[in-house]
């Protein structure tokens, strides 16, 4: 499906702010509201824009981002989805990705700590031993998140980028922050009114609760969960081990990364790689452009480059996951 240049501005606007009104939107793509709202829906039909979500740093609720990379073995359809449904139920696990090369399936656990993290990890790799093998554990340092410039041709930001990651920081939840953040992180247009009815508390509390959660950076952000293949993108993951780790290899990265309007998502990690980077471009030969230009550019510090095909990106996000099986209950 292609998209003219309206439609492009108005994911642009959404990727930068899911928040954001109608008729915000229709200002800044020079569109009345009612075109605004007609031409949101209409990428929602198309299942371009897919979900609103809400990005929360989990860091400053204590918590480390572990991702785990699998191979199938002797796994068909029927027994996949049966993995990807028992995945899913557990109250830690807030990502799952099909992919396709070196790996199958990957997916993500917050824990507060490794031993958190081990426990979960066995009890998955225990119901599991015959058909998840070849594991690989990335523990999650940093990660930041771009905006898809190459919609709109538009030049680096110059803007903090959302950010998740570094050291787990303890910022208290009360049950109120907690309900407020299960609900918006999925449903991020969700109105304060709609909020405010569903947990029975006035409007301006609820108001005033998110406020208080962007200004402790909890909340990062609003995003549109965008599927780029419906569109005619597609989506890959780079797997970067370098030669040197240092504060200016960390550096050069980031810059690199920051200035490449198809590079979506970049992850510090700790592992058998040390760069997860996800950008989207129109084919397999633009992807070898990028890797060729990363490697020209950056080849002193780059050892390795792996890739992946993201098949189902982001499968299933939730990026507060320690409540949805009580929202599953409710519904």
């Amino acid at each position: 499906m292609k998209l003219d240049i309206k439609d492009k501005k108005i994911l642009a606007e959404l990727d930068l702010n899911a928040r954001a009104t109608f008729q915000e939107i229709g200002k800044k793509v020079r569109l009345s509201k009612e075109t605004s709202i007609y031409r949101i829906k209409k990428l929602e039909e198309r299942k371009i824009i897919l979900r609103y979500t809400t990005l929360v740093n989990f860091a400053k609720l204590g918590y480390t981002g572990f991702a785990v990379y699998n191979r199938f073995e002797n796994v068909d359809n029927k027994l996949k989805q049966t993995i990807i449904n028992y995945l899913e139920k557990i109250p830690e696990v807030y990502w799952i990705a099909l992919v396709g090369g070196r790996f199958d399936i990957t997916f993500g656990i917050m824990a507060k700590n490794v031993f958190q993290f081990n426990r979960i990890y066995y009890q998955i790799l225990n119901k599991f031993r015959d058909n998840l093998v070849d594991n690989s554990i990335a523990i999650r340092i940093e990660l930041r998140q771009y905006k898809r410039r190459y919609l709109i041709e538009e030049k680096p930001l110059l803007f903090k980028p959302p950010f998740f990651g570094k050291e787990p920081e303890v910022e208290e939840l009360d049950e109120l922050d907690s309900d407020i953040l299960s609900i918006l992180s999925n449903n991020a247009r969700i109105s304060i009114i709609d909020l405010s009815t569903q947990l029975n508390k006035p409007p301006s509390t609820i108001a005033l609760r998110i406020k208080q959660m962007k200004k402790r950076e909890i909340i990062q952000g609003y995003a549109a969960y965008i599927k780029s293949q419906n569109y005619g993108m597609q989506s890959y993951r780079l797997l970067l081990s370098l030669k040197k780790m240092d504060e200016k290899a960390r550096s050069d990265l980031f810059n690199y990364i920051n200035d490449n309007p198809n590079m979506i998502l970049a992850i510090e990690t700790l592992g058998e790689w040390n760069f997860e980077i996800t950008l989207e471009v129109e084919n397999n030969e633009k992807l070898q452009k990028e890797i060729s230009d990363l490697r020209n550019k950056l080849g002193k510090i780059i050892n390795k480059i792996d890739f992946l095909i993201m098949f189902e990106d982001d499968l299933v996000y939730d990026p507060y996951p320690l409540k949805k099986n009580k929202r599953s209950n409710k519904n």
